[in-house]
């Protein structure tokens, strides 16, 4: 990744974090940066210059997708619903997910949407009108429980969320305002998070946790790792040589907390996938001081 395209996901990273002062909570206790399991569509539009990936996936799902998932998805790593649903298409994923409506079907369209559902008055909540489970009868998506993205794009509207994890499921049960919808989950979409095993870390005060990849992310979990910072070069590096750095979009890719028991957590999300994961991978992570901790990790 170039000095150009660092400085573009920095300048995202800050603009977002100003954009959403009121989800980073400082305490005595507690520093938890990010708070919300996603983040509206409204505060990425505004950050001028800022492109995840190309017009494809952006027409399709908007600029919140990540890279990761953009190479999932040019490799076919989507489902598309029949002509006669509300559903145009989706991508699930243990840690994104993507849908996209028909405004015809839904006999709405973005701004009578925007008007009879998203209108906030004084005392008053948003309104959860749209609502998917899974066959278990877990939440997987909710305009509530998530923040959200919509826009309309050749007659579609798109929502988008990033999570620490959504659960797995064969069915989706969608509820958009009454009109209702099962969708059947492709066998690839309900796949497993792989996990990756620790060979070596150059900081041995730090523990590690864990590492899980799944089709359009990588996460690594870490405790006691004292003065780790969000630093715009942290990366990882699979064996072939290729570089994946943090998706730096909202708290479902990453934070740094300080619990009552004064350990230090960290987790992050990486653009890479499964699609160009390989056995052996390097993480390059950073601390305030400008050091660098060296983790290696195999499968």
């Amino acid at each position: 990744m170039d000095s150009k395209n660092i400085y573009e996901k920095t300048k995202m990273k800050i603009a977002i974090s100003k954009a959403n002062k009121e989800d980073i909570v400082m305490d005595n206790t507690k520093v938890n940066i990010l708070k919300r399991l996603g983040i509206a569509i409204i505060a990425l539009v505004s950050t001028t210059g800022v492109v995840f990936a190309t017009s494809a996936i952006i027409n399709k799902f908007g600029p919140n997708s990540s890279e990761g998932s953009q190479r999932a998805i040019d490799s076919g790593y989507i489902a598309y619903s029949k002509e006669d649903s509300i559903v145009d298409s989706f991508m699930l994923d243990r840690y994104n997910f993507y849908i996209t409506f028909r405004e015809d079907k839904l006999g709405m369209t973005l701004d009578e949407i925007q008007e009879k559902y998203n209108k906030v008055e004084i005392g008053e909540k948003r309104q959860e009108y749209l609502i998917i489970k899974n066959e278990k009868g877990e939440k997987v998506f909710s305009n509530i429980g998530n923040a959200y993205g919509l826009t309309s794009e050749d007659g579609n509207i798109f929502y988008t969320a990033t999570s620490k994890e959504f659960p797995k499921a064969k069915k989706l049960y969608v509820d958009f305002a009454g009109k209702k919808e099962v969708l059947d989950v492709p066998e690839s979409m309900q796949e497993d998070l792989e996990e990756y095993k620790l060979k070596s870390i150059s900081d041995e005060s730090w523990k590690f946790e864990s590492a899980l990849i799944s089709n359009t992310a990588f996460k690594i979990y870490l405790s006691n790792c004292n003065g780790i910072d969000h630093n715009e070069k942290n990366r990882v590096v699979t064996s072939d040589g290729k570089e994946f750095y943090s998706q730096a979009r909202s708290d479902g890719d990453g934070s740094i907390s300080v619990e009552s028991d004064g350990i230090v957590r960290y987790y992050n999300t990486f653009s890479l996938g499964k699609l160009d994961a390989t056995d052996e991978l390097t993480i390059y992570l950073y601390k305030n001081d400008g050091s660098e901790v060296v983790i290696e990790l195999t499968k």
